[in-house]
């Protein structure tokens, strides 16, 4: 049995976004979801608790 190292990863936000939700840039992620909604996107929750919508390509490695 391999043993799984955690990742630790940001959420990027996207100037193109017009949900409001800039504040939040950069900030550790603590989970992501795996049901993706309409849009494309899935919901991320942020290191402070706050629950964002976000695509995929904006979870990054960091």
């Amino acid at each position: 049995m391999r043993s799984v190292e955690p990742v630790s990863v940001g959420w990027v936000f996207r100037p193109e976004r017009a949900d409001n939700v800039e504040e939040h840039a950069g900030q550790q992620v603590r989970s992501v979801g795996s049901a993706v909604d309409e849009d494309g996107r899935v919901e991320v929750v942020l290191s402070d608790g706050t629950r964002v919508r976000a695509y995929r390509h904006e979870v990054v490695p960091g």
